[in-house]
């Protein structure tokens, strides 16, 4: 069984669509929508009973501008909202640093589970013998206030604003190269590779 849940839903709620500032409201629509509050412990439940077994993003970089496409006509605001660059942080500090998540279960749903979902493990979420060496290394003790002004993905709004986390990358390896080393971005365009894979992996037979 899989199923998907995104950090955004554990730490935000529909409160956000009752604000007067209409940017603000228009920057969350996305599909499924925020949902009460109430629904996050219902969330996290799933997650504990393995109902719910990876994580990931409604990643779209919609900008102000862009969103505002939809002033005078809700139907017209672009769907989606960008979270990617920080959601590790968060599914890290509301799961871990509350208990609610061992490190093994936030590494499978960070990044494991989602590999044999789609059929790439262990090329990919694991740390085998000819895998890709796909590392983070996170230091527990830093702490982070997101937003805007200091996030590396090309939009002019964080879902995330002023939100304090406690848990910080540090270091990120992809196929074995330092991409991210201490706040120095060091990722170069079009050095991501297509991966071939087969439909229907090992875990669409039982549980992850």
């Amino acid at each position: 069984m899989i199923g998907e849940t995104l950090p955004g839903f554990l730490a935000i709620d529909d409160s956000v669509y009752r604000a007067e500032n209409f940017d603000l409201a228009a920057r969350h629509v996305m599909s499924p929508p925020y949902r009460p509050k109430g629904h996050q412990e219902a969330i996290w439940r799933a997650i504990e009973a393995g109902v719910l077994s990876t994580t990931g993003t409604d990643h779209c970089c919609f900008t102000k501008a862009q969103k505002r496409l939809g002033h005078d006509d809700f139907t017209k605001i672009p769907n989606g909202c960008g979270g990617v660059e920080d959601r590790l942080h968060v599914l890290w500090h509301l799961g871990v640093n509350s208990g609610r998540l061992t490190l093994e279960k936030f590494v499978a749903l960070a990044a494991a589970n989602a590999a044999k979902a789609f059929n790439l493990w262990p090329r990919k979420g694991s740390l085998a013998v000819e895998g890709d060496a796909d590392l983070i290394v996170l230091d527990p003790e830093r702490t982070k206030t997101l937003s805007a002004a200091t996030q590396h993905q090309n939009t002019d709004f964080s879902v995330w604003e002023g939100m304090q986390v406690k848990g910080v990358v540090v270091h990120t390896l992809a196929r074995g190269h330092h991409v991210w080393a201490n706040g120095d971005l060091r990722a170069e365009p079009g050095a991501g590779r297509y991966l071939p894979r087969k439909p229907f992996g090992p875990a669409y037979e039982g549980p992850l």
